[in-house]
């Protein structure tokens, strides 16, 4: 393609976007609520699947020991934990250790738990379990409950299924959501493609008679598509950015422990590139279709 019909090309392109005024602008605003709703449903699902992924990295079984067991028993039911189906490590923390990492998270205030020290303590030893397969940690959590000198297991597999059954339905929601969006999209872009074929029919009528091929015709209305695609993009990608940041300012003053979101920069360029390359591709798709049915005036 040379570079005088690239010029061409694009000063068409750029000429038709604003003499069809209000229709370029209604289908800018199309591709920003399609890019929008598809750009909420994408992000819970990323931090979403991202809040899975933590959690099953971080997942622990911990469970309390009886406080009647010796040492002889407390460290038998170590062995008898290591020895249990699925489990892939046992971290033994005494009363003594639980106490100061206590101390340490009261930071200044740790001589209120002064009154606590030694026979005082009022903690329990526990273990810390790691799992080799989270499939199977509600049958290890079965069998660990039956093992002498277990007071008490906490498990937080309930958490993790909720998390992972809600960023399925979120994925399968934002696809067919983008689908539907996706239609209305080249439908309204495609009808402002018809109005600058329609206003030029003469122009292209003339331009066939002295031989441009199709597809020189066609160039013009395709790149003022995918103008209009690639400024509904950049709208709706700084709307998704300036949002995410307050929301993410939210939630961290609200300290959930749960709740970590992804970065704004690293979320931004996965969610930039695709909200660029559906907006350029829903305005040549849009154009493709308007053209390829109104070239012939």
């Amino acid at each position: 393609m040379k570079i005088n019909s690239v010029k061409y090309f694009m000063k068409e392109a750029g000429r038709n976007v604003f003499s069809n005024g209000w229709m370029s602008v209604a289908s800018m605003f199309t591709v920003v609520a399609s890019l929008l709703v598809f750009g909420i449903f994408m992000v819970l699902a990323l931090n979403v699947n991202h809040m899975v992924d933590k959690q099953e990295k971080d997942y622990e079984i911990t469970l309390t020991v009886d406080e009647n067991c010796t040492q002889e028993e407390t460290e038998q039911l170590g062995r008898n934990l290591a020895a249990v189906t699925n489990v892939s490590e046992v971290i033994f923390e005494s009363k003594e250790v639980r106490m100061e990492y206590l101390r340490e998270r009261f930071g200044e205030d740790a001589a209120l738990l002064d009154a606590y020290q030694g026979e005082e303590n009022p903690l329990r030893n526990w273990y810390k379990i790691r799992c080799e397969d989270l499939n199977l940690s509600d049958d290890t959590v079965a069998i660990i409950k039956e093992l002498n000198g277990v007071a008490r297991v906490i498990s937080s597999g309930e958490t993790i299924n909720k998390l992972t059954t809600v960023s399925k339905y979120i994925s399968t929601a934002s696809i067919w959501i983008m689908l539907a969006l996706a239609v209305i999209s080249i439908f309204i872009i495609a009808n402002t493609i018809k109005l600058a074929v329609f206003s030029r029919r003469k122009e292209i009528n003339i331009m066939k008679y002295v031989g441009a091929t199709d597809w020189f015709i066609r160039w013009p209305f395709i790149i003022e598509g995918m103008i209009i695609g690639l400024l509904g993009a950049i709208a709706s990608g700084l709307f998704i950015a300036l949002s995410y940041e307050g929301i993410i300012g939210v939630f961290a003053t609200l300290k959930i422990a749960f709740m970590d979101f992804i970065p704004l920069n690293d979320i931004m360029a996965y969610i930039g590139a695709i909200f660029l390359l559906m907006g350029l591709g829903l305005g040549a798709l849009g154009s493709l279709i308007a053209v390829r049915k109104h070239l012939k005036v």
